[in-house]
């Protein structure tokens, strides 16, 4: 009896398999199952190639399909009786008994991350991240800031993008604090890096724009607007800093300013944003290290969008609040950027103009 049960559940898996539309995203089952495009790093090659036919593939399998390659009790009858299955027109799959215990392990998949995050090639990331989500494999938030610090390095910010776009694939959240206050950080640093000039701030403010834009979707949104990230004053200090960096850059070079109008209604708009949402900025001593890394990743772009603002006389009247705010906020990010225990931090742009200011004041004499 179970003999037959076995052989009618391996027919119609296989005539599903010869009946559908002979489409990677469908063969039965609702799961994409990622394909990967060839890198220069031949061991990260078979890395994503080893996921795929041993992960990927059997978790995004129909149910059925999946019970006759896991189940221990149609181990032996798959043995006997290989089947394979067709998931994509020039592609086939054989079924074979597997244990999920003995698939490649978390450690091995975050290898793999690795892996992409040495060579500098995230090509194949939204697709790998997809892999793992389906397979339930999960990227914890740690992993994520990781991910996004070392897209950025890369310049690749634009891939956290598609990942944050196909969020519902990857499980990439704006909706997370921590998560958004990184990236937006990195947008900064992007700019930064480049002294706020160029087309590095001008692309900068394009993705931060794409995300801000994004984190309208309920999916990167948070349901508390006191915890949702595109009410805080970081995300919106740091689209500030950006819109006013690219405008002065340009004038500064003389070049024409394109579309004067929308450039100064769009650092106006920032500033009442932000303005709105001082009462959300922490200015309290953080209780512990870990804190304090938050809260100066916040506190350097919020500075330094009010600060770039008020340089463009065309929006004084927004920026008004922004002078007695910024005397409020210098020295305490100037006494938390000492207080710091991170490279990345005092090393940026905006960090090293202000430590210096507080030096240039200390050696003072004193009257």
């Amino acid at each position: 009896m179970a003999q037959t049960a076995m052989s009618r559940l391996f027919q119609s898996s296989v005539r599903q398999s010869i009946l559908r539309p002979a489409q990677v995203r469908n063969y039965g089952s609702n799961a994409v199952i990622p394909t990967f495009t060839p890198t220069p790093s031949t061991e990260l090659n078979e890395a994503l190639q080893r996921f795929r036919e041993e992960v990927f593939i059997p978790n995004g399998l129909p149910v059925r399909q999946q019970k006759s390659v896991f189940k221990p009790k149609y181990a032996k009858q798959l043995l006997n009786e290989p089947i394979v299955v067709k998931i994509s027109e020039t592609e086939e799959y054989t079924l074979t008994p597997k244990k999920r215990h003995e698939m490649p392990s978390k450690k091995a998949a975050m290898d793999v991350l690795h892996m992409m995050v040495t060579t500098g090639d995230f090509s194949n990331l939204v697709a790998y991240l997809s892999g793992l989500k389906m397979s339930g494999y999960a990227i914890s938030t740690n992993r994520w800031e990781y991910i996004i610090r070392k897209a950025s390095m890369a310049g690749k910010l634009s891939v956290i993008y598609e990942c944050a776009r196909q969020g519902n694939r990857t499980g990439l959240s704006l909706a997370d604090q921590n998560i958004a206050r990184v990236l937006f950080f990195e947008l900064h640093q992007t700019a930064s890096r480049n002294k706020l000039q160029g087309k590095e701030t001008v692309q900068a403010l394009g993705l931060a724009q794409s995300f801000s834009t994004l984190m309208q979707q309920d999916f990167h949104s948070d349901w508390n607007i006191e915890k949702d990230p595109k009410y805080q004053p970081f995300v919106i200090g740091t689209l500030l800093e950006l819109a006013a960096a690219q405008v002065l850059d340009k004038t500064a070079k003389n070049q024409e300013v394109s579309q004067s109008a929308q450039n100064t209604s769009l650092i106006s708009e920032y500033a009442q944003k932000l303005d709105a949402s001082w009462d959300r900025i922490n200015l309290t001593k953080p209780p512990n290290s870990s804190e304090l890394v938050h809260r100066v990743r916040e506190n350097i772009p919020v500075y330094n969008g009010m600060r770039l603002s008020l340089r463009w006389s065309k929006t004084s009247e927004d920026t008004q609040p922004f002078k007695a705010r910024l005397g409020e906020l210098e020295p305490i990010l100037i006494q938390q950027l000492k207080e710091v225990k991170n490279g990345q931090l005092t090393d940026d742009l905006v960090s090293k103009r202000l430590l210096k200011i507080a030096a240039e004041a200390e050696a003072e004499p004193k009257a």
